[in-house]
């Protein structure tokens, strides 16, 4: 995601565009996450806890059965049926390149 530079000049409007666009574009991407972490339901040891735990899954749940991660993947694909993918998985990742900075932090209260 990109956001809009929120420039030092020009008018109230243009900065006022650029922020609610940037407003919208983190929304966004909040609902999207809140959409993905949603749907996974976990890692369980076996189907049986699998099933127990979420007797009625809806289409587009899913989790990863086995003792360690990577697991089987599960996903619901028929509204209240578990089926496997016969794919394993469950890490997950995600970039932290937009997030570094070179600046030393001293003092984490500042960030906050």
């Amino acid at each position: 995601m990109e956001l809009n530079t929120i420039n030092k000049v020009g008018t109230w409007s243009e900065a006022a565009d650029r922020i609610n666009n940037n407003f919208s574009k983190t929304s966004t991407e909040i609902e999207k996450a809140k959409l993905n972490s949603s749907r996974n339901k976990g890692l369980f040891g076996t189907l049986a806890a699998l099933k127990a735990a979420v007797p009625s899954p809806v289409v587009g749940d899913w989790a990863v059965v086995g003792n360690t991660i990577p697991g089987l993947v599960y996903k619901c694909i028929t509204k209240g049926t578990w089926t496997s993918t016969g794919a394993t998985g469950g890490g997950g990742s995600f970039e932290l390149n937009d997030y570094l900075t070179s600046e030393e932090i001293t003092d984490v209260a500042s960030i906050l």
